[in-house]
């Protein structure tokens, strides 16, 4: 009776133990998911900024081209 009370207590503890990593992995993740849309944010208004800058410059070179 008391392996079967031992036996069950561990298992108990290690399954308390498993959960509480499981959330701390969860948070982890979710913070990394964070970290990554604000970098692919970023990227997408250098992208559109970088973009611009090129039209910009396009127009100017046909304006040199015409003259």
């Amino acid at each position: 009776m008391k392996n079967i009370f031992k036996l069950l207590t561990l298992l108990l503890f290690v399954g308390v133990i498993s959960c509480t990593d499981k959330k701390k992995e969860e948070e982890e993740t979710k913070a990394a998911v964070e970290k990554i849309e604000a970098v692919e944010s970023e990227l997408e208004n250098v992208t559109e900024e970088v973009t611009k800058k090129a039209d910009e410059l396009e127009d100017s070179l046909k304006d040199l081209d015409s003259i």
